[in-house]
């Protein structure tokens, strides 16, 4: 049976937060500032030399310093 595109865009879009619900909570020591730096890798418009780049991109809402705190002192693993 083929389903409406609202239902699927609806699916898909349920899958999509699951999965960035369940990244984040992978995420521990200066989670918001990695999961920023995920999204503004993933968004960015080609390929990136320096990690200050990122932080230019519309999606990375904080400073450099924020990205290198992230990149230093942020921990991640298996979600809980």
């Amino acid at each position: 049976m083929r389903r409406n595109g609202w239902a699927t865009n609806r699916d898909g879009f349920a899958e999509l937060s699951r999965f960035r619900a369940d990244f984040y909570g992978c995420l521990s020591a200066r989670a918001d500032a990695f999961f920023e730096l995920a999204d503004a890798l993933l968004c960015a418009d080609g390929p990136v030399r320096t990690p200050v780049e990122l932080s230019l991109t519309a999606e990375h809402r904080r400073g450099y310093g924020s990205l290198y705190a992230a990149l230093n002192r942020g921990r991640h693993g298996p979600a809980a």
